[in-house]
């Protein structure tokens, strides 16, 4: 599809359009504050990451600036919106963003979400060059990698999963995240979690090769392995042998609760050491009125 497609849509609620480079940028009125953003980020933004990537975004991209949470729901159906900001097409080229949200975040927030969503886009160039994909795992991880991570999801969960054992397999993680919540944050910590296992393996230059062997026609496990020198298989066992904890249970233990958690059992212990002493202190007391008991009768009775 045709970025351009959209035109009609934005130009009828109201919006105006505007070059920038080789991007179109459609915004809805009000918008203004959001689009200066765009214009001063998206430029070093793009030549980072396509430096940091290893490929050229192509082609005429777009962004559509929604000026309420509604008009954005609107455009992207069918996506997760309980936590996002913006959302990349990468086969249309177009990423939309939430100005009413990205107004109620930090400064921070909305360049995390800018750098990650173009990630995407540029990502996306593998499948437009060599015909093929990255398995959805990678795409979002490498999108977290480059760009950071918002506080969305309960990033403990993950660590509990590693210590307990109890990760899906990359292969489960191919096309779709889990819809729960907790489940699909730790689906995004696994995949920024391999992805930078392989950068510490091989440098950013094996995410560089894997992404040019894809886009130049390899399956993903064959651009890995020329990457890596691991097939899919062995690299995933020897990322959970590294960031397996020596001692699981006790991590599982540490990450398990929260302060206020570990708080509240400090509180329920001391209160059970306080009845402890309580009775106790009662039973020497019950010992000493017996004792003087004892003291104030004849001996022969």
């Amino acid at each position: 599809m045709n970025p351009l497609a959209i035109v009609p849509l934005v130009l009828s609620l109201g919006a105006t359009s505007s070059d920038l480079g080789q991007w179109t940028i459609y915004s809805e009125r009000g918008n203004e504050e959001v689009y200066r953003l765009v214009v001063a980020l998206l430029p070093v933004a793009q030549r980072d990451l396509e430096r940091q990537l290893g490929l050229a975004l192509r082609g005429h991209p777009a962004i559509v600036l929604s000026g309420s949470t509604e008009s954005f729901r609107r455009s992207t159906p069918g996506v997760d919106h309980r936590h996002t900001l913006g959302v990349a097409f990468p086969e249309q080229e177009v990423i939309y963003l939430n100005c009413q949200r990205i107004e109620q975040e930090p400064y921070e927030s909305f360049a995390v979400t800018l750098r990650h969503e173009l990630s995407h886009l540029i990502v996306g160039e593998v499948a437009r060059r060599g015909n093929r994909r990255v398995p959805l795992w990678f795409d979002e991880g490498v999108a977290v990698w480059t760009s950071g991570k918002l506080p969305f999801y309960d990033t403990g969960a993950f660590a509990r999963a590693v210590a307990a054992s109890t990760l899906p397999p990359l292969s489960d993680l191919e096309d779709a995240f889990p819809l729960d919540p907790t489940d699909r944050g730790m689906a995004y910590e696994q995949g920024e979690s391999v992805v930078r296992f392989i950068a510490r393996q091989g440098g950013d230059e094996a995410i560089r090769r894997i992404l040019r062997g894809a886009a130049d026609g390899l399956e993903f496990d064959a651009a890995v392995k020329g990457a890596t020198g691991m097939d899919l298989a062995t690299l995933e066992r020897r990322w959970l042998a590294e960031v397996r904890p020596r001692w699981p249970w006790l991590s599982w233990a540490l990450n398990a609760f929260t302060l206020f958690g570990i708080m509240s059992l400090l509180a329920v212990f001391a209160f059970g050491v306080y009845c402890h002493r309580r009775r106790q202190k009662f039973r020497e007391w019950d010992l000493e009125e017996g004792l003087d008991e004892c003291r104030g009768r004849p001996w022969w009775h």
